[in-house]
């Protein structure tokens, strides 16, 4: 039986959003009814599905909250109303394609109980592999690019780290305090690297990210994709400059410059060849135009958040720059 939502006192509130996955978030809740924790309350935000998810979800798991969004949204505004209406003090977000072990929730409650830490990423398995690792949480590069540890790694004799970065929205335990502090998820992102964004903002307003080795979720890879491999493509190189624009400083931008840009470039070339797979040469320049153009619209909004940022930053340069991988 899942605990239920919209009773005061719930120590932790776990947050899926979820779109036209029927099958993929009963899975998830499945597994959340096996929690060996159960100060527990869920929350099922549907972003505007037109499968028949809502009306499996009210007959198999009525204790589940849920509340049903009328249009399709995005992944951002979708996770922030449901943290918005959450009562925890603890925020688990939990993506619908993400199964967990029973001892998850306990093993995130105890880390977070044992250290100050304030965002903790479980380790993430393939589910049809689960001697593969997804995600041993997030680390920051120092060209910009967020990136999953250990992702695609063997499991066995992995060299897991004790503090990460940052932490994937996709499954991770924050503190209700880091969205007081640094506000929600940035729905200019869209769908990818909002979470890099979260963290980005969190650890520079000087809070910490911790791995918590013992606590195990599954991930079904690409299930949210439908094989869209130019668009997760496009957006991420329009994701990657704002990620850098709006968090790195300025000090850090002209001593990182070049390999900011190089990585930049990078992005630039795997769009145009994502596009001309699809497209052809001619067309794939024009994909890359609008998308530069896309990311010049993004600008104002950019240095109004910067701004903002840079100016409660807490963590001291040389600090940050220790957080930053190669």
């Amino acid at each position: 039986m899942l605990a239920s939502t919209g009773r005061p006192g719930r120590r932790v509130s776990v947050v899926i959003p979820t779109w036209n996955g029927r099958d993929l978030v009963l899975a998830c809740l499945e597994s959340l009814s096996a929690q060996t924790f159960r100060d527990f309350e869920i929350i099922v935000v549907d972003d505007g599905s037109t499968d028949d998810t809502v009306a499996r979800l009210e007959e198999r798991f009525p204790g589940a909250g849920l509340i049903k969004l009328d249009l399709n949204s995005g992944f951002c505004i979708a996770a922030n109303t449901g943290i918005e209406k959450s009562v925890g003090e603890l925020i688990v977000l939990l993506n619908n394609d993400m199964t967990v072990a029973p001892d998850f929730l306990e093993r995130l409650v105890a880390a977070a109980d044992a250290t100050n830490a304030a965002l903790f990423a479980p380790l993430v398995l393939w589910r049809d592999d689960p001697g593969v690792i997804y995600s041993a949480g997030d680390m920051q590069r120092r060209n910009g690019r967020a990136q999953s540890i250990g992702f695609r790694c063997p499991l066995k004799g992995f060299p897991f780290p004790e503090e990460v970065f940052g932490v994937s929205a996709g499954v991770a335990l924050y503190r209700r305090e880091v969205f007081d502090t640094v506000g929600m998820l940035d729905p200019a992102y869209g769908i990818y690297f909002s979470d890099s964004d979260l963290s980005f903002r969190a650890r520079l307003a000087g809070f910490r990210a911790r791995f918590v080795r013992d606590a195990v979720a599954y991930h079904v890879g690409g299930a949210s994709l439908f094989g869209k491999t130019l668009k997760r493509t496009r957006q991420c190189c329009v994701n990657h400059v704002l990620l850098v624009f709006k968090n790195m400083p300025l000090r850090l931008i002209l001593r990182h410059g070049p390999a900011i840009l190089a990585e930049r470039l990078h992005q630039v070339r795997r769009l145009f060849s994502a596009a001309r797979a699809e497209y052809g040469a001619l067309r794939a320049g024009v994909v890359v135009c609008q998308t530069l153009m896309s990311v010049s619209l993004l600008v104002p909004h950019a240095l109004s958040e910067r701004r903002k940022i840079q100016r409660t930053r807490k963590i001291a340069i040389e600090e940050l720059e220790g957080l930053l991988s190669e």
